[in-house]
Parts: C-alpha cells; sequence; structure tokens
C-alpha cells in the first residue's frame, strides 16, 4: 500500500575514511540503492537523500546530518530510514537521545533496515547493546588509528596531511615538500615585517591592505581546496591566521609531529601539546626561513610589544627588564611632555610602589648607550674577528664550565644521599627485626626515606638532562658575526637591528652613592650572551651624564 503525506521520507547515508576499508557493501552509492529500494518498496514518498561522504559516526555535527535535523525541527520530515545503526552514529548515548527522545517528542517514524529497527512497531530491546557495540568498533578503531599515526610520526613521517601554506606536494611523490615560491615570498614578508616590530594584527592589516589572497583563497585559485573553505574576503587577513604562520617550525625546513592531540575518539577538538612532546625531525624540506631568523621571531613573539595610550610602539617594548625583581620595564610618558622626557621604569614598581624600585632610566639615554655600544662591538668584530671568537669563547667557557661544575658537584651529592638512605633503611629494617623499634616506628621512618628518595631521583633526573643539555651546548659566535656581516655601518636603532642582535636588556637599579647617578645595564646579544665590553655604565656616554 502507497503511502502519499506533504511531508519527505529522509534517507540518510554516511561513510567514513575507515569504512571504505571494509569494501563496496558500506559505499554511499551501495546504501543509497538499499535506501531508495526500501522507499519505493514501501511507498515511502517523496523521499530525499542526506548524505553525509568522509564523515566519522563519532562526530554529530556532520553537515548534512545537520541539514536533517533542521528539516525535522522544520516539520517537513515524517521519517528517518537508514541501512543500520551504525550509519546513524557511533555513540551510543547521541544516537540513544535522537532515537529515543527526540525523534518520538517529533514523532519521526524511525527506520534501520538491515537492523530490523521500526519504530512503529516497537522498540527493540537489543537495539541500546547494539549501539553500544558500534560504539566500542569506533573506540577500537580509532586506538588503532591512533597507534599507526604514533609509530609513523615516531619514525618521521608527517602525521598532518595537508601541507602548510607555502609549500606544495611533489606531484610525482605526495610525500614530498616542494616550495611554492609565490605563497613563500608571503611567508618571508610575514617574518621580515614580524622582525621589524610589527606584531599580527598589524600585519593582517599590511597584508589586507595590498590585497595579497589569504592562505584559503590561495588555495581555492590554485585548486587544492574546496570552494566551502573561502571566506567572504578573499583578501581580509586575520590576525590568527598571521600567528600561526609566525609559529610554524616547518618553514624551517623540519618536520614537527605531535603539535597537537585531542583528548578521545568523541572528541575532536584539538589542544596543543608543550614543546617537550614534539617530536622534531631536522631538514625533511627546503626551507623557506632560515632558523636564526625564526627564532628571533619566537623571542619576539615570546615578548609581545604593547602600544603606549598614545598610540606609540616603543621601540624598546619587551626588552627591558629589571635586575632586582625581573619584571619588564615600561614606557612613561605624560601627555604634556616632550619625547626627551619618555623614560622607562620597573612594570612592578609602577603596579605597586612597594613591590620594587623604579629602576627609572631615560629613553634616548638608553637607546643612546645601546646604539654606541653596537656600534662599538660590531666595528670590534668586523676588524678583530679572530680575537673576538676567542674572547667570546673564554668568556663563555669559564661560565659554562663554572655553572657545570656547580651542577655535577650537586648531581654527586645527590647520589651520595640516595645511597645513604638506602643503608639507613637497611638499618632500620634489622632494628624492628631485631625488636629495637617498633613496627610503627619503622613505618613512619621507611616512608620518610622512600619519600625523600623519590624526590632526590626526580631532581636527579632533571640535573642529567641539564647537564646533557650543557654538556652538547656552544656559543653560536659564527651566527652572530654573520648578522654583523650584514649590518656594516649601524647608523640608528630600528626595530629589525635590534631584534636581530639583542636577546634582553637588564636594567639595574640607580647608585648615587658616591654623589653621581651611576646606573648599570647589561645586554644580552643574542647567541653570544653578555660580553664584558657590554657591561657598562651609564654614567660612561656623553648623552648620558645628564640623565
Amino acid at each position: 500500500m502507497l503511502e502519499q503525506s506533504n511531508k519527505i521520507t529522509a534517507l540518510y547515508a554516511r561513510l567514513s575514511s575507515d569504512d571504505r576499508q571494509e569494501g563496496d557493501s558500506n559505499s554511499i552509492v551501495n546504501q543509497k540503492r538499499i535506501l531508495k529500494k526500501y522507499a519505493v518498496e514501501h511507498g515511502y514518498s517523496p523521499y530525499e537523500f542526506y548524505v553525509d561522504d568522509g564523515w566519522s559516526g563519532t562526530n554529530f555535527q556532520r553537515p548534512d546530518f545537520q541539514r536533517m535535523i533542521s528539516d525535522i525541527d522544520a516539520g517537513i520530515v515524517e521519517r528517518v530510514i537508514i541501512k543500520d545503526m551504525s550509519r546513524f552514529g557511533r555513540d551510543y548515548l547521541q544516537v540513544g537521545m535522537y532515537t529515543e527522545i527526540i525523534f518520538p517528542e517529533k514523532d519521526i517514524h524511525f527506520i534501520a533496515i538491515n537492523d530490523s529497527v521500526d519504530s512503529n512497531i516497537g522498540s527493540d530491546d537489543f537495539t541500546p547493546f547494539r549501539n553500544i557495540i558500534n560504539e566500542w568498533y569506533a573506540k577500537d578503531t580509532s586506538k588503532k588509528v591512533r597507534a599507526v599515526k604514533k609509530a609513523k610520526g615516531l619514525a618521521g613521517e608527517r602525521t598532518n596531511p595537508h601541507t602548510p601554506y607555502g609549500y606544495v606536494k611533489n606531484p610525482d611523490n605526495p610525500k614530498e615538500w616542494l616550495v611554492d615560491e609565490e605563497a613563500a615570498k608571503v611567508v618571508r614578508e610575514i617574518f621580515n615585517l614580524c622582525i621589524q616590530g610589527n606584531g599580527p594584527t598589524q600585519i593582517a592589516h599590511i597584508l589586507t591592505e595590498r590585497k595579497i589572497l589569504t592562505p584559503s583563497a590561495y588555495a581555492l585559485e590554485k585548486g587544492t581546496k574546496r570552494a566551502g573553505f573561502l571566506a567572504a574576503d578573499r583578501y581580509h587577513w586575520g590576525s590568527a591566521v598571521v600567528a600561526h604562520i609566525l609559529d610554524r617550525m616547518d618553514y624551517t625546513g623540519c618536520t614537527v609531529n605531535f603539535r597537537t592531540y585531542t583528548k578521545s575518539y568523541k572528541n575532536h577538538k584539538k589542544l596543543n601539546n608543550p614543546p617537550e612532546k614534539w617530536k622534531i625531525f631536522e631538514n625533511t624540506q627546503e626551507a623557506i626561513i632560515d632558523r636564526d631568523t625564526f627564532d628571533i621571531v619566537q623571542k619576539i613573539r615570546q615578548g609581545r610589544r604593547r602600544n603606549t595610550s598614545m598610540g606609540e610602539l616603543p621601540i624598546l617594548s619587551g626588552l627591558l627588564f629589571c635586575a632586582d625583581c625581573g619584571h619588564r620595564l615600561s614606557l612613561l610618558r605624560r601627555r604634556c611632555e616632550t619625547e626627551d622626557k619618555q623614560a622607562y621604569v620597573c612594570g612592578a614598581y609602577r603596579a605597586d610602589k612597594d613591590a620594587c624600585t623604579s629602576h627609572y632610566i631615560r629613553s634616548n639615554a638608553i637607546e643612546t648607550l645601546i646604539l654606541e655600544n653596537l656600534q662599538d662591538l660590531t666595528s670590534f668584530v668586523s676588524a678583530y674577528e679572530d680575537e673576538f671568537v676567542r674572547t667570546v669563547m673564554d668568556a663563555n667557557m669559564k661560565q659554562h664550565n663554572k655553572d657545570l661544575a656547580q651542577k655535577k658537584k650537586a648531581f654527586k651529592g645527590k647520589q651520595n644521599r640516595i645511597a645513604e638512605l638506602d643503608d639507613l633503611f637497611t638499618r632500620i629494617y634489622e632494628d624492628n627485626v631485631n625488636g629495637k623499634i617498633s613496627d610503627e616506628r619503622f613505618v613512619q621512618m621507611s616512608q620518610r626515606y622512600e619519600n625523600e628518595q623519590k624526590t632526590l631521583k626526580s631532581e636527579i633526573e632533571d640535573l642529567r638532562l641539564e647537564i646533557e643539555d650543557d654538556e652538547s651546548h656552544s656559543v653560536n659566535v659564527n651566527r652572530f658575526i654573520a648578522r654583523v656581516r650584514k649590518y656594516t655601518n649601524i647608523q640608528e636603532l630600528t626595530p629589525e637591528i635590534l631584534r636581530e642582535f639583542i636577546d634582553k636588556i637588564i636594567v639595574h637599579a640607580a647608585d648615587k652613592s658616591s654623589g653621581k647617578r651611576l646606573q648599570e645595564i647589561e645586554i644580552v646579544y643574542n647567541d653570544i650572551g653578555v660580553i664584558d665590553t657590554s657591561k657598562i655604565t651609564v654614567s660612561r656616554g656623553k648623552a648620558l651624564k645628564s640623565a
């Protein structure tokens, strides 16, 4: 008997990438054939297909599934037919919510053909168990996929199939990434703009004004992404996109696996792993950004520069640190003051006068000092390169050897203490056996010794890693010399020069005990750290005497 209705019958089909491995029986074509045949034989018309191809059964935000639910809410669907319960979903709680609560409330006739489920005939007591089995299948599949993915990631294979903006897959070898020079040029520009002192928001504005295609729009134009991913404005860059590009180590030629993870097979939201859990494989593709530039950008990103209330971006913002409390120094300038009155003060002191002292220093004074120091240093390097290498290496090795010796001494002391605790434990055990100490006292003492040993073992492991790192570490003087050759005649400070040469600047409190205002600063250079020529007093520079 044919049924005629103004409402439609929804024929829902779903296939995930894992289901494809089972063969043609679960294919979309096969599901649609079975659903159509059943609808026609039972006179369920008109009907409409809702199809989600390539979507996991644990994800209920599937496009056509949500379209079907919207049509049900709109009252235009009276019946839902699926091939079997696993096609509807593999989360028994979600499946139960729809089939046992929402559909009955909406008076939806629900049919799962191969599982003999028909809500008009009556409930099947086995259906909830079948849904649990379907979820177990999803859980087991997810576990296997994670294991395979982890094994590949540890072996150096890329766990992310998508190439970042700036690369394309080699048509002859999809596992190989090739530089897409057109996009790579934009990536280099983004890094250069960051070094020049621009944040992600400012860089996004610059790229938007220049009408440079966004990564999504560029991928669509090149035919590597579907149209549904295109934003409304093809040239509208977002700060989050820029920040993501600046954070990607892949541009240095590395493969970085396990940067993100998901909590479970049900929750598909990606969470960031801490860097110590990453697996990095060097030189897996041609670099777009050299490692030196990438490292400088990361330091800039860690010490983000902020505009003042007057809309200015201080050139030294994010580089100055208080020698006493470690807080950053911030620019202090009142609207009525001229530029030469600008000064930096300790951020902790500015927030709470009792937290620290001001560490007040004029901006023009410290900028002049840094410029003169940088000019002297670069001139010395240019003229006496070999001597400079020896000076830096000697100074570094002295400090390095001192620190390493202290760590090794601490390491040996903790090892000796663990041995002492083993002896003590043996003694109290014998005393307990001989009746010299009670069982209660033995338990208390042994627990205390075990806790101390556990703490010592953890500290020893940390020290061991630090010692290994220190023993393999050396100052990269050649990288610093390469920068000097790049800037042969520095006449003024720019954000780019500052970030390329300087890691941070430590400002000490002023000393007035001699009757003069003396203030020490330490300039910590990238790659070479603090050297003797960078430890000077404010009173030395002519322009600084008035500070």
